[in-house]
């Protein structure tokens, strides 16, 4: 489609002042979409990925996005790479588009993709140069595909959405009908009136976002406060935001623009859990079940785990192992007309502890299997690949194998 290429071309050349606000100093980026990219997109050119989402078109092909590249997450080379699937998830395509910094000294990490009401697909990244002295734009992008039914689309050119952090939760659609998305605020943020846990509303179908409200998890417990959104019945907003100890959450009811102190929910591994409100009404959550480690031993990413609430997010009598392996992690979730409940997550990015485990995995179920306690539907899909990366020369790998050269000329006894 043409025109939704034009549209944005045009959109990135008009005046920022007057597309953004004046006062957001969104900037400009050259990121690169590129378009069944050939042997970029072979499995044995990832050495590590993860960090996985998944949403769907209105006709039900999937989108599942992730980020690899470089040596490790958060490196310079870091890129978002895209894959879909026109069977209901049974087989996924090798990465049809790829989001890249337009020189290698660029991270682009994070993707997260949602389909708006309109049908079409977002995927919002990070964008952050890392070469040392670097200036430029620092925080959260988007592209945009209007055509999401297609195996590839037509992608519009990356735009800035916000400087100085990432969306990393979908947005949702107020009953206002406005779009309020989390947003996790980088401590050298240009904005110090804005707390780092916040929100961005558009009222706009997504043309311009501005900082709305929200709340500052302290700094002792606080990493990456990577938060899901969900509006309870009475107008009350939720958010569930990761922390050191496990899971925090925060309530609105002013429409966002207050928020409450962030209370523990519950303890376990520090990493990104998701939660949403299902068609039913009953309140998503997944995250990891596993059991209080030893005295100075950290929770570990092990044994994913659905929970269903029946009262908005206060009590969680409801819950269905997904995958009870090691190493899986980052949940993101989407509910398909007919009720299936479809979990991107990852296990083992680096390879794991037999290096050949690099894989983006996929979890469908019904609301029924988390209440059964149980998989009890006849079209439910569990550990099923949506890709495994081949390629080695990781971080990791390469410290486990200068280990080993260093143990090999140790002198023997």
């Amino acid at each position: 489609m043409k025109h939704t290429f034009t549209l944005l071309t045009a959109l990135l050349l008009a005046p920022l002042a007057a597309l953004h606000g004046a006062d957001n100093n969104k900037g400009y980026v050259s990121d690169k979409v590129i378009a069944n990219p050939g042997a970029e997109s072979e499995d044995n050119a990832r050495t590590w990925q993860g960090i996985p989402g998944i949403e769907r078109a209105p006709n039900g092909r999937l989108w599942a996005t992730w980020y690899t590249g470089g040596l490790h997450e958060g490196a310079a080379g870091n890129y978002v790479a895209v894959a879909t699937s026109g069977d209901d998830g049974k087989t996924w395509s090798k990465p049809v588009v790829l989001i890249k910094g337009h020189t290698e000294h660029v991270m682009l990490a994070d993707p997260l993709p949602w389909v708006d009401p309109k049908g079409r697909l977002w995927i919002f990244y990070l964008h952050a140069p890392k070469q040392k002295g670097a200036s430029g734009f620092v925080g959260a992008c988007a592209v945009r595909n209007d055509s999401p039914n297609d195996a590839v689309g037509e992608w519009s050119q990356p735009v800035p959405v916000q400087p100085g952090g990432r969306i990393f939760g979908k947005p949702i659609v107020l009953a206002s009908g406005g779009w309020l998305a989390p947003f996790f605020k980088n401590s050298s943020s240009k904005t110090p009136e804005v707390k780092e846990t916040c929100t961005l509303i558009s009222t706009d179908e997504g043309a311009t976002w501005t900082f709305h409200g929200g709340t500052s998890v302290p700094l002792d417990i606080r990493n990456f406060s990577e938060a899901t959104l969900a509006q309870r019945k009475n107008g009350d907003l939720w958010m569930v935001i990761r922390t050191l100890p496990g899971l925090h959450h925060s309530t609105s009811k002013d429409g966002g623009r207050t928020w409450s102190d962030p209370v523990l929910l519950r303890e376990g591994p520090n990493t990104r859990a998701c939660m949403m409100r299902l068609a039913s009404g009953a309140f998503l959550l997944v995250y990891h079940d596993v059991e209080r480690p030893k005295p100075g031993a950290k929770f570990p990413r092990n044994r994913l785990a659905a929970w269903l609430s029946d009262d908005e997010g206060r009590s969680w009598p409801h819950k269905l192992v997904v995958d009870d392996q090691k190493g899986v992690s980052y949940p993101d979730c989407i509910q398909s007309p007919d009720g299936r409940i479809y979990i991107a997550y990852d296990q083992w990015r680096y390879g794991g502890p037999d290096h050949n485990v690099k894989d983006i995995l996929l979890a469908v179920i019904r609301e029924g299997d988390i209440r059964a306690g149980r998989i009890a539907s006849p079209d439910a899909r569990i550990h099923q690949l949506i890709n495994r990366a081949t390629g080695i020369g990781n971080i990791k790998e390469l410290e486990a194998q200068s280990r080993a050269k260093t143990q090999m000329k140790k002198p023997t006894k």
